[in-house]
């Protein structure tokens, strides 16, 4: 039954999670709140970033690229998520230092998956259907391109064979495996 439990519990942070990161990085990337994947991801997470934007004066604020009350929510978010595995497996909370660590460290690995995951999604887009035309495309150009280009730099194309998804790919998971090798505990 804890496995269950577990499940379930993992299950509903990462997708609280992938919410909050999609609407930090539709508006760090500036995709139109009018676009429909952004109008889908704020209404999915409005009930969650509105009571705290309240209090944050410049969060309604369309025209900047953070969203800082998306931020403390999923700062929150992953919180919870600690506190209640650490509970469920410890029957007790974790030391305040490794509960801030899990934290900060997570809050970096999550992007990174995520970001690697849009890659191969846009690579396998490319391969099956080169001229998609769809709402995700353009966002996973608008989240992707950036890493791409600077991939492009470090290494050019090859015989016209562009390998910068891979070197992407590479250098984000070597990130995220990195960092789970640091934690005393494997949690995320």
């Amino acid at each position: 039954m804890l496995s269950v439990v577990y499940f379930l519990c993992v299950v509903l942070f990462g997708f609280l999670t992938f919410v909050l990161w999609a609407r930090i990085a539709l508006r760090y990337v500036r995709i139109s709140s009018l676009h429909p994947i952004a109008q889908a991801i704020n209404r999915l997470s409005d009930p969650l970033v509105q009571p705290f934007a309240r209090f944050i004066p410049s969060a309604n604020k369309r025209y900047q690229r953070y969203d800082s009350a998306a931020f403390i929510v999923l700062a929150i978010t992953t919180t919870l998520k600690f506190l209640c595995i650490g509970l469920l497996f410890l029957n007790s909370m974790l030391p305040v230092g490794l509960l801030l660590s899990y934290i900060i460290l997570d809050l970096i690995t999550q992007p990174c998956s995520l970001l690697m995951y849009a890659v191969i999604l846009r690579v396998i887009m490319s391969w099956v259907q080169p001229a998609w035309n769809h709402p995700a495309a353009d966002v996973l150009d608008a989240v992707t391109l950036p890493l791409l280009t600077l991939a492009r730099r470090i290494l050019p194309n090859f015989a016209g064979m562009d390998f910068s998804p891979l070197i992407v790919i590479l250098a984000l998971k070597t990130i995220t495996l990195s960092i789970s090798a640091i934690l005393p505990l494997h949690l995320i």
